[in-house]
């Protein structure tokens, strides 16, 4: 079908001109995001919209911002994070507690980081709480720059908060208009731009990844790619966390052991 060559020939521009790569991702949610640019630009078909991004440096900009929306906030899936703190954390911190190592917790597609702070203040409690001085990193990153720049500055809209303790929030924040990380909390997190399939010395040896809500997007066969790449990161027993509707399958399930079906936490063989 016509219609369908015209959209190859869209995929092509978006990757060429916004470094993104639409064939990875299920096509009916791609272009339905698509639509809404094609709407607001007021182009009626997909090879208009091509000619449009090719030659529109804003909107290449605004186009990338629509693929990569990702719901954030903190403390989603509060439950999730009670058993990373009471079932995932004590196993890695009982290794390192006198081995003088650095624990690493990748975030992977942290969009404006929310999940990548949650995961570092719920670590900087359980050491408090256990009295135990062991140092840890924890690296968030999309290939979303935007995100990653309201990221690092790190204040945030209060109803982001709703998932979250008190207790956090008075430990943890600045009260302003919006509520700001403490740099007690930013000196231990990092973000940086990276794509899923590339290479990065910093990402091997981890000892925690947390890929939550990433694969829903993505088709099949580049599912079992990265997740086979993220088994490759893990250190020796690592844990990989999952969003709540997604789960292994394949090869890739056989590498791993189920601590929880229910909150999606797995343990590398």
């Amino acid at each position: 079908m016509e219609m369908d060559k015209d959209f190859e020939i869209l995929k092509k521009t978006i990757t060429r001109t916004i470094d993104f790569f639409p064939e990875r991702y299920k096509q009916k949610p791609l272009k339905r995001r698509i639509a809404v640019r094609m709407r607001y630009t007021k182009k009626d078909s997909y090879l208009e919209y091509a000619h449009l991004l090719e030659n529109n440096k804003e909107e290449q900009r605004l186009l990338h911002k629509t693929l990569t929306i990702n719901v954030s906030k903190f403390f989603r899936n509060y439950e999730t994070f009670k058993k990373i703190e009471n079932a995932v954390l004590p196993k890695i911190f009982d290794t390192y507690k006198n081995s003088g190592g650095i624990v690493k917790v990748w975030c992977a597609g942290c969009a404006t980081g929310e999940e990548t702070y949650t995961i570092a203040m719920l670590i900087d409690t359980f050491l408090k709480e256990k009295k135990l001085s062991v140092p840890f990193t924890v690296i968030g990153t999309d290939i979303d720059t935007d995100s990653l720049e309201k990221a690092c500055i790190g204040c945030y809209r209060k109803e982001l908060f709703n998932e979250m303790p008190e207790q956090y929030i008075d430990e943890y924040f600045e009260r302003n208009e919006r509520l700001c990380v403490r740099h007690s909390i930013k000196e231990r997190v990092h973000f940086k731009r990276l794509d899923l399939e590339e290479d990065d010395e910093e990402l091997n040896d981890l000892d925690l990844i947390l890929f939550r809500n990433v694969l829903i997007y993505m088709e099949r066969m580049f599912q079992e790619k990265v997740l086979l790449h993220i088994y490759r990161r893990l250190c020796e027993n690592g844990f990989l966390v999952l969003g709540k509707v997604e789960m292994l399958f394949g090869e890739v399930k056989k590498m791993f052991t189920v601590l929880d079906s229910r909150e999606r936490i797995y343990r590398k063989c």
